[in-house]
């Protein structure tokens, strides 16, 4: 009996199928890979950005009033000598070291700029942080919390004292926090006179 042969290539199609199919998976698990990679780099930027902001915002000092406390003279006044700020941590703020709270401010001489910077607390422990009598000193390691309210006495009698008439820039910086920035503004030198 004679045998006819029949050419079936079905096979080999399935085959060619198989491969191609194989292929759009390999590509589409490097391609889920890439994906999922950024999506967790994009989470993990935002949730930066976001603790910065909010560090930057709740993280800070609010200027609530500056003032000149100390001249020099009576009526002929002419150096003002020192000035209390009246400043409160911002709402939200964590419990914030003094060593943390620095305030600088910038002022012109007529020369030369001038800078006038402290430290509410110093690595010395010396403070220049009050209770809000003005009179009731904090200590050294004493931290500040949310909504507390305190006096900065700061020295302009060596640095950035000022005449009649002159504005000064003040910023109040806090390490890892947020910064605070005020004009200062001197129409008079006597004890009490407002300077923001």
């Amino acid at each position: 009996m004679k045998t006819t042969y029949k050419n079936d290539d079905g096979a080999s199609i399935g085959i060619g199928a198989m491969i191609v199919f194989i292929a759009l998976i390999l590509v589409a698990a490097v391609a889920s890979t890439i994906i999922i990679k950024t999506a967790e780099e994009l989470q993990q930027r935002a949730e930066a950005t976001g603790d910065d902001t909010r560090d930057e915002i709740s993280g800070k000092i609010q200027l609530v009033m500056a003032y000149v406390s100390e001249e020099t003279g009576g009526a002929g006044v002419t150096t003002v000598d020192e000035i209390s700020l009246i400043v409160q941590m911002a709402a939200g703020s964590d419990a914030t070291l003094l060593t943390d709270i620095q305030w600088v401010i910038v002022c012109d001489s007529g020369t030369t700029a001038e800078i006038n910077t402290g430290e509410a607390e110093t690595g010395a422990g010396v403070v220049n942080a009050f209770e809000l009598d003005g009179a009731t000193g904090l200590t050294a390691g004493d931290s500040v919390s949310a909504g507390e309210t305190f006096t900065l006495i700061i020295d302009t009698s060596a640095n950035c004292t000022p005449d009649v008439g002159d504005t000064q820039e003040l910023r109040i910086i806090v390490d890892g926090g947020g910064e605070t920035y005020a004009q200062l503004t001197y129409n008079d030198f006597q004890a009490g006179t407002l300077i923001v």
